[in-house]
């Protein structure tokens, strides 16, 4: 499913990371990010939270949990995106990275970007659903029982989607969505740039000592663990 990889374009290594944090979950192309929040700092939000939608199931928002990407691109670059998510409400999450926030929404028709309006996962969550995607391609689900393997663990019955974007600026997007997991790949491809990022780790936060500061579990990429996911 990964698109050809040309050549490297020569782009600097901090532009091309900031592009691949854009794209991840479908968030590039759209208006700058919100304010910086406090990203680390202790779950505040709503525990528990569910909006009983199919496709929270492969984007769930659950308070507290930190995401940990190992990102890479067609150079051999390599680099980390952190992100934090607050479950406002029932409807409402966040998705808290230390340059600014993600607001999505659920609803019966899928999952939305809240300041856009438009489908990060659209249901039903079948074979040749489509809608508008993100960066302004056609977007549609490509696979509803992948299997895959990253740092994190191995994967199955997931959902993967393909927007691709035709015109003077061609680009093609892939993204895998497990369940109960979330993000687990996304790769974008341009011209002859290609960017990857595969999900290290995923855990809600622990406290270390009696100072009450929350950090998160150390990451061990060398020996990942297997994880199926029911």
């Amino acid at each position: 499913m990964s698109p050809e990889i040309g050549r490297p374009s020569g782009r600097p290594r901090a532009r091309r990371l900031a592009a691949l944090a854009l794209a991840l979950l479908g968030c590039g192309g759209a208006p700058g990010l919100a304010p910086p929040a406090a990203w680390n700092a202790a779950p505040e939000g709503q525990k528990g939270a569910s909006s009983g939608t199919p496709a929270e199931r492969y984007f769930p928002l659950v308070d507290g949990h930190i995401y940990h990407y190992a990102t890479m691109s067609e150079g051999g670059e390599q680099g980390l995106l952190v992100a934090r998510v607050h479950r406002a409400d029932g409807r409402r999450g966040e998705l808290r990275f230390p340059s600014g926030v993600k607001r999505f929404e659920f609803t019966p028709e899928g999952v939305i970007r809240s300041d856009t309006g438009v489908f990060v996962l659209k249901e039903p969550i079948a074979l040749g659903t489509t809608w508008t995607g993100e960066h302004g391609g056609r977007a549609r689900i490509a696979a509803v029982d992948a299997a895959i393997e990253v740092p994190a663990g191995r994967f199955t019955g997931c959902v993967q989607t393909v927007e691709e974007r035709l015109g003077d600026r061609p680009a093609r997007f892939v993204s895998t969505f497990c369940p109960d997991v979330g993000v687990v790949v996304i790769e974008a491809a341009s011209g002859a740039s290609y960017e990857r990022a595969e999900l290290r780790s995923y855990a809600p936060p622990v406290d270390m000592g009696p100072d009450g500061v929350r950090r998160a579990p150390a990451v061990d990429v060398g020996a990942p663990s297997t994880r199926t996911a029911p």
